[in-house]
């Protein structure tokens, strides 16, 4: 093989490894925000719900759940579902896995041309084990998808500009933003780049191309900002102080206490060899803002480091320059991986909730002739696996079931506590967040 193409050999083998191991265990349950979105956006009768155009569930407004919809994932399990019907989790993860381990091997590849072998792997290793993007690329969300569409946009347009190479930028930055809105921060840091070089005609070839990115990423999350903005959707907004903190060290290997620091420090490094380059402060300045304003000015009730996570390909890049300049540094970066990777070993396979027990348990008193009641909210989550329950609001209600399954936290918790007062028998079935089999 002629050793120039060696770099994206390794970043496909590093890529497809990393898949494989993002896929053990994708057989657990969906998670909180997985399970709603596959019962109001993919298992539903129309596709257009992967929009969160229709509400799918009597009792679950789509306004109130449509921020949990990442379009272009969910339009993706949707044509799956579509087509085959199917309701394993395995098949719904395959594309979020797929998506990171390709988000790393294109991270390796570039790195490793760039700043050779050492800085190249040692960086995209810490793409692979960060918790942030190893939790995120395992479930059915968006967010490794917005990772990939953000660095595959950047190298698009760090090429020689043609028509083709423009809308090639154009159709995958607006994917990016398909799959997670804030991923809009990396074209907008495109667009601060270009403008920071004060060529007017250079600035005005891309403008087309940036345009038709946001108009596609804009109109696929269109119905969801109507939902959530205009009919009142969002909750009332709250101010997080701690999120910058929080941002950062999420970014940077939370929960694990250690790779934070080595890997802070090493990218705090990397910036002193980039110290010239304008695109580095600018994309800094764009994401400062941004995180400015939504912490202090919009205040939205949901504001998660996850929501960040295109951010992390970048900081590899930071690492990679520092370890080219330090060489010393390489076994910071990688000891940090390893740590990360071995703390995410313990409930690595297992269930977040213990939805596929709790549809079995609620199917065998169904067809014993009882009447299963769920407390509102939690029906989003069953939905994908049974619907043999009935759906209770009020105390009054609880006076006709047989029993009350709770699966998670977001339910009416006095509700929950009057269930469990008045049902005396309670089976617990095992997983993070456990459930609650509640029988007179």
């Amino acid at each position: 093989m002629d050793r120039s193409r060696w770099p994206a050999a390794a970043g496909a083998a590093l890529g497809l490894a990393t898949a494989a191991i993002y896929l053990i265990g994708s057989n657990r349950s969906f998670g909180y925000d997985a399970a709603a979105t596959f019962s109001n956006f993919v298992a539903t009768p129309s596709l257009w719900d992967a929009f969160a155009v229709h509400q799918v569930l009597p009792t679950i407004p789509v306004k109130n759940v449509a921020s949990n919809d990442h379009v272009l994932v969910s339009l993706i399990s949707h044509l799956i579902y579509s087509t085959t019907g199917s309701h394993s989790e395995v098949v719904y993860r395959l594309t979020p896995a797929l998506a990171g381990g390709a988000a790393v091997g294109v991270v390796a590849a570039v790195l490793v041309q760039r700043f050779g072998w050492v800085a190249g792997i040692s960086a995209a290793l810490y793409v692979a084990t960060d918790p942030l993007f190893v939790d995120n690329s395992r479930d059915l969300r968006g967010y490794s998808l917005a990772a990939l569409g953000g660095v595959v946009g950047t190298l698009v347009l760090a090429g020689r500009w043609t028509r083709w190479r423009l809308t090639a930028y154009a159709l995958v930055m607006g994917l990016a933003i398909a799959a997670q809105l804030v991923a809009g921060v990396v074209l907008l840091a495109h667009v601060a780049w270009i403008a920071a070089g004060r060529s007017r005609p250079r600035f005005l070839h891309a403008a087309p191309a940036m345009a038709a990115a946001a108009l596609i990423g804009i109109a696929a999350n269109a119905w969801i900002q109507y939902a959530e903005v205009i009919q009142h959707g969002y909750p009332p907004s709250v101010f997080y102080p701690n999120f910058p903190r929080d941002l950062v060290l999420f970014l940077f290997g939370a929960p694990v206490l250690l790779p934070i620091g080595l890997w802070l420090a090493t990218a705090g490094l990397g910036i002193w060899p980039l110290r010239d380059r304008l695109w580095l402060w600018s994309s800094i300045a764009v994401t400062a803002s941004v995180v400015a304003i939504l912490w202090l000015v919009l205040r939205p009730a949901y504001l998660y480091p996850r929501f960040f996570i295109f951010l992390v390909p970048g900081i590899a890049y930071l690492m990679a320059a520092a370890i080219a300049r330090w060489k010393v540094l390489a076994p910071v970066v990688v000891l940090g991986a390893i740590l990360a990777a071995s703390s995410q070993v313990p409930g690595y396979t297992e269930d977040p909730l213990a939805l596929p027990q709790a549809a079995a348990a609620i199917e065998r008193i169904h067809a014993a002739g009882g009447r299963v009641c769920v407390i509102h909210s939690d029906e989003q989550l069953l939905s994908g696996y049974t619907t043999d329950f009935t759906v209770v609001t009020s105390a009054e209600e609880l006076d006709s079931c047989d029993a009350v399954v709770v699966v998670s936290w977001g339910v009416d918790i006095p509700l929950r506590d009057l269930a469990a007062r008045d049902f005396q028998h309670a089976t617990v079935l095992k997983a993070y967040y456990p459930t609650i089999v509640l029988e007179r």
